[in-house]
């Protein structure tokens, strides 16, 4: 993207004297330039929403309401102290959000140094510290003091007691802050030798009033790309994929349900959508929810079709020896309904794969919203219609679409499967009454014209091999077709029996009745 024919070297030292020139900030021009460290990538989730595992602090101080990590004091504090990982890092960039609930003292997060008990406080800090709200720059704990000032400039975009979103980009001996969507920070420490792989520390600050300090949405990526992932003309073009989140279970996790350890979802992705209510029953869409959704999407993007599937079927397979007291266990697995039993025990079918076919009649296309991982174009939303649902119908968001299938809200298109991971049930209102549907987000919406029809008596085989089935068929039908006949009625009872026990109520949506907007993802501010 740049010429190359100016080094990064001289590129950093003109635009730090431009910006110097500026008024605004700039790279300490005696400062020598220690590249970024060279280490494995990857995404790491500082906090878990429940508790402060992965942390050490004074648990009199620090605690977790709300799904945020709270800060708070009632009686004097004579000395700061910190909320610090378990772990150091070196290269990393951190975002978050904070808040400054009551006082006015300032916060910050501090890194590249040691915790230092002898300082007056068990988890007293030594080593630079990113300041704010009140305050804003760099302090150099117990040594410097004040090394980098930025507080004109961070102020004129800083909510002091409100949220505000904040990226710390840590690099070499460089520190680059973003703070609501402004650079306020790029400054490269003259002393490098001072800086040590360290814990990262949250601050409450001594003071003698009571004060309270919030932070949600950490995430951490060690080893990060040269670049600003929350600067808006750069995190457009650049912004880092859910993909480098650890998606992936190990084989032996108590998580797995298939062989294809692969296809699990984590189950700390999917809490979020658990804790919202009974059965995951949800009106539209809650703002909890749109990590988990964005992070299923690009698991259904990446994954084999033909694994999905496979998964789905020793799902399905172990359901049949389960669900409605093993009756469907010896049946034939286009005989078990599972829509029946997924919309009867959406808990234990929640982030599984499951396959449905039927008709399908709606199918439209949309743009996902601006994501904190990437994922842009064109994704479907379609409502599919399993005969074992009789009327009830399946939301299914997808990646893809068939090239043979059109868009429109009046459809009536036959031979159409999906799998896809279960994420919710979906609440819209019918004219009668509201209405639950269960939502899939699959990879890949198929159209199985009759010829190759998913359809156990059409086994899509070759124009010959099918033209050969039918004759021994001809020949045989004499011979079996009272077989036929009673089997055909056997079919008919189990399809009776199967509507009895999808009808939950007397009056059925049909999509005729359907008011909805679809399953088009509009999440609302927090």
């Amino acid at each position: 993207m740049h010429s190359g024919l100016i080094s990064n070297g001289v590129r950093i030292r003109i635009v730090g004297v431009l910006l110097l020139l500026s008024g605004q900030f700039a790279i300490a021009q005696d400062a020598p330039e220690i590249p970024p460290r060279k280490g494995r990538s990857s995404n790491v989730r500082l906090f878990n929403g429940k508790d402060l595992s992965g942390w050490v602090g004074d648990q009199k101080l620090w605690s977790v309401e709300d799904g945020e990590i709270v800060g708070r004091n009632t009686e004097p504090l004579e000395v700061s102290t910190y909320l610090l990982t378990e772990v150091g890092f070196s290269d990393f960039r951190l975002t978050f959000d904070f808040k400054l609930v009551q006082s006015e003292m300032h916060s910050g997060v501090a890194l590249w140094g040691k915790v230092d008990p002898e300082k007056g406080d068990e988890f007293a800090y030594v080593g630079p510290l990113v300041m704010f709200p009140s305050n804003y720059g760099i302090w150099d704990l117990y040594g410097r003091e004040k090394i980098h000032d930025n507080a004109e400039k961070a102020k004129a975009v800083g909510h002091q007691h409100d949220w505000n979103r904040i990226e710390i980009l840590a690099q070499g001996n460089r520190i680059r802050t973003v703070l609501n969507g402004t650079l306020i920070s790029d400054w490269r420490d003259p002393e490098p030798e001072r800086l040590v792989e360290g814990p990262i520390g949250l601050q409450l600050h001594s003071n003698k009033v009571p004060q309270e300090v919030r932070f949600r949405k950490l995430l951490l990526e060690t080893f990060p790309e040269d670049r600003l992932a929350t600067l808006p003309s750069e995190a457009r073009i650049e912004t880092v994929g859910i993909r480098k989140l650890e998606l992936n279970v190990a084989p032996d996790s108590p998580e797995v349900w298939t062989r294809h350890h692969e296809v699990v979802i984590p189950d700390d992705v999917l809490a979020p959508v658990r804790r919202l209510g009974f059965k995951q029953r949800t009106a539209g869409f809650q703002p909890a929810e749109r990590d988990p959704y964005y992070a299923v999407i690009q698991k259904a993007r990446e994954l084999d079709l033909a694994t999905m599937k496979k998964a789905a079927s020793e799902f399905r397979q172990k359901r049949q020896t389960e669900a409605f007291n093993g009756k469907y266990k010896d049946q034939p697995a286009y005989d078990f309904p599972d829509f029946v039993d997924l919309y009867g025990a959406p808990d234990l079918y929640h982030g599984k794969l499951i396959t449905l076919q039927g008709h399908l009649r709606k199918l439209s296309s949309f743009s996902p919203d601006e994501n904190p991982y990437g994922i842009e174009g064109q994704l479907w939303e379609g409502w599919l219609y399993d005969p074992h649902g009789q009327n009830h119908p399946a939301v299914i968001i997808s990646v893809e679409k068939e090239d043979s299938l059109e868009e429109g809200t009046e459809l009536v298109v036959d031979h159409v499967s999906v799998t896809g991971y279960f994420f919710k049930n979906y609440g819209y209102e019918g004219q009668d009454t509201y209405r639950f549907a269960p939502m899939l987000i699959a990879q890949k919406i198929e159209h199985h014209p009759r010829a190759e029809s998913i359809n156990p008596f059409n086994l899509g085989l070759s124009a010959k091999m099918q033209l050969l089935v039918a004759a021994l068929a001809t020949l045989m039908v004499g011979r079996f077709g009272l077989k036929i006949w009673k089997a055909s009625k056997a079919d008919e009872l189990k399809r009776r029996e199967t509507r009895e026990i999808a009808s939950a109520e007397d009056a059925e949506p049909t999509f005729d009745n359907i008011v909805d907007s679809g399953g088009v993802p509009e999440f609302p501010t927090e």
